[in-house]
């Protein structure tokens, strides 16, 4: 009995590593998507708002720096975005495989994941305008995958540190 048993916490780990891998993969990916969102996101606003604009002569220099300046922590914004989710997906695969990683990418996903989650309720708001119906939409299901991929990310290493967990006694 205990034979079966071990048989299927081994088939059960060894699925559970896959959904890992994959979905680990999975954030890093979507991760691009987030960036190219924030950049599209950005572009829009940003031609709002230049559009709009009037300043006299004297403060067209002040301005040129303080959109220096802003455009630069967008950058570092979106670099940050990139960062978390590559540091998520790549410890996250080494997990899977059983190579050396950083326990610190379950905590991070953990809070992507909340963060992710609550975002989704913006979109009811956006829902109204029904000229963009279709992009909001776009990035509903998008988004509502990045969520359902991280709860794969955090699922799966719970699962996983349980049956290993089992198996050595700890």
């Amino acid at each position: 009995m205990k034979e079966v048993t071990a048989k299927n916490d081994t088939v059960k780990l060894r699925r559970y590593e896959d959904d890992l891998n994959v979905g680990g993969i999975g954030v890093m990916i979507l991760g691009a998507w987030d960036v190219l969102k924030v950049v599209m996101y950005l572009f829009m606003n940003l031609k709002k708002t230049l559009g709009s604009m009037k300043l006299p002569e004297e403060d067209k220099g002040v301005a040129a720096v303080i959109a220096a300046a802003v455009i630069a922590a967008l950058l570092l914004i979106i670099f940050l975005i990139l960062l978390i989710h590559l540091y998520i997906g790549r410890n996250a695969s080494k997990a899977a495989k059983g190579e050396p990683y950083k326990k610190g990418y379950y905590s991070l996903a953990v809070i992507l994941l909340v963060l992710s989650f609550l975002s989704l309720f913006g979109y009811f708001d956006q829902l109204k305008d029904l000229m963009n119906i279709d992009t909001t939409i776009a990035s509903f299901i998008v988004d509502l995958t990045t969520v359902y991929i991280l709860w794969i990310v955090v699922s799966s290493t719970r699962k996983i540190r349980a049956l290993r967990a089992l198996h050595t006694g700890e």
